[in-house]
């Protein structure tokens, strides 16, 4: 079993380059730093630092080491104020969610709340990333793959439509079906969304015809792209309202039951008993408008 203590002294070593200033900064003796040491090696089975006239330095398993030493101590301190009344609430969004459809819901929290709002807007995959590295106290993401130990609530199925250049021959169509995308090729956005996925359950077998001539990494990229003229793709509805507004370029829906992308909240299992993580997804599943 490894122990916090030990990874703390071998993290000091390696901060500090070497064990008497290691000790130092852990304010113990240095004959504890070699002993603690001596005692993480024998747990790893594996020697993790040299000594040498010129100091210390890690060996390749030390290396290797080195990140999950720091995960492990972050993680402590993270679990040490688990329980602690929280005063305020660290939300992860991915990059749609977090600019097109939050916004409101956190201005409504801040209002009714006592807590401070700290809010990471980062791409799907990266913020799935962060609720699992506890840097996020909950998450609202495009696209959820059910993982254990924790609690995913469906907050809302946004449409999805088609936008185009002004001069395109779609421009100004009621709708769009299936039949008409078959073989076209459209400017891709945000890989990992989940878009390509939801678009494969509207089109079917047509799926397989789309290409794609552009992948960018973002809504506004690709909207900036539909405006230039270099193509068609598909976008939530709600991240394309102001251009609509402004006829930037024509928004076209899809024929019958549009396809929907599924935006869910997560959180750890148990979290609900945090006053700042309940309000706040009373307030996500209140709908402000």
């Amino acid at each position: 079993m490894i122990n916090l203590d030990h990874v703390e002294s071998f993290l000091a070593v390696v901060a500090a380059g070497g064990f008497r200033d290691a000790a130092k900064q852990l304010d113990i003796s240095q004959s504890t730093v070699t002993q603690h040491i001596k005692q993480l090696e024998e747990s790893l089975k594996t020697e993790v630092i040299v000594r040498s006239n010129a100091g210390c330095s890690l060996t390749a398993e030390g290396e290797t080491f080195l990140p999950y030493a720091q995960q492990l101590v972050n993680l402590a301190c993270k679990a040490g104020t688990l329980f602690e009344k929280k005063d305020e609430i660290t939300i992860g969004a991915s990059s749609n969610t977090g600019i097109y459809l939050l916004q409101p819901y956190i201005k409504k929290f801040k209002e009714r709340t006592p807590f401070s709002v700290k809010v990471v807007i980062d791409r799907n995959e990266a913020i799935a990333r962060t609720i699992e590295n506890y840097d996020v106290d909950i998450a609202v993401v495009e696209r959820w793959d059910e993982r254990p130990g924790f609690a995913a609530k469906l907050w809302r199925r946004e449409e999805l439509v088609l936008i185009v250049p002004l001069g395109h021959p779609w421009a100004g169509m009621r709708s769009v079906g299936p039949n008409q995308l078959e073989n076209q090729v459209l400017i891709g956005g945000e890989a990992g969304s989940g878009t390509g996925r939801v678009l494969r359950r509207y089109l079917g077998t047509r799926a397989n015809t789309l290409g794609v001539s552009l992948q960018l990494g973002s809504t506004a990229a690709v909207k900036s792209a539909v405006q230039a003229g270099l193509g068609i793709s598909v976008v939530m509805k709600a991240s394309v309202a102001n251009e609509s507004r402004l006829v930037l370029f024509s928004t076209v829906p899809f024929e019958g039951d549009p396809p929907r992308k599924e935006i869910y909240i997560v959180f750890r299992n148990g979290m609900l008993k945090h006053p700042s993580i309940a309000a706040f997804v009373d307030i996500l599943l209140s709908r402000p408008h």
